[in-house]
């Protein structure tokens, strides 16, 4: 597929509320220098029916809060629009920001909820779109995540493993997962 890159007033994006991806202080200081040096080297991706952000809330909130890097944009945000409604744009932002593993486990499952809600999709056609085992999405849609579960008998994407896993719970014994691509 081939998408433009359009430069649109910022007003006319928001950031939606089920968005299910969170930046680390340290690392949204990087981004914020990384903005401010080279400017946006990747556009943001948002829904052509609402413009809601997809992938970029970040860059977005960085573009349109700090008056630097508000200076270099020259009040235009460059993005990618998708003709997709909002449930496909959910299902979007988990797919895109799973694979680059930050997405925070408990807007992730209720994301999931709202698709399978929505009657779009199956729960074998998250499954295969998600890259998600049958025991993670059930972990996902029973409400509990990781609280009544002992995570150490099953085996999950690193890209969730949350940070109150008991010690040893991500690197202990041999790896997980390995990446698919000799070059990540």
């Amino acid at each position: 597929m081939k998408y433009e890159i359009e430069e649109v007033d910022p007003q006319s994006l928001s950031v939606p509320e089920w968005r299910a991806t969170y930046i680390l202080r340290p690392d949204l200081l990087v981004l914020s220098s990384s903005l401010s040096d080279f400017g946006f080297i990747q556009p943001i991706h948002v829904s052509a029916r609402t413009g809601e952000i997809i992938d970029g809330s970040e860059r977005f909130l960085l573009a349109t809060n700090v008056k630097h890097i508000m200076e270099i944009t020259n009040g235009k945000i460059p993005v990618v629009k998708h003709d997709i409604d909002t449930v496909q744009a959910m299902a979007m932002h988990l797919r895109l920001n799973r694979g680059r593993g930050s997405v925070v486990a408990k807007p992730m499952s209720s994301i999931i909820k709202k698709l399978i809600r929505s009657r779009a999709f199956t729960q074998e056609d998250l499954e295969r779109v998600l890259c998600m085992k049958q025991n993670e999405y059930s972990l996902m849609i029973d409400g509990t995540i990781l609280k009544s579960r002992n995570i150490k008998e099953y085996t999950y994407s690193r890209a969730w493993v949350p940070v109150e896993a008991p010690p040893g719970t991500l690197d202990s014994g041999p790896v997980i997962e390995s990446p698919p691509n000799a070059d990540r």
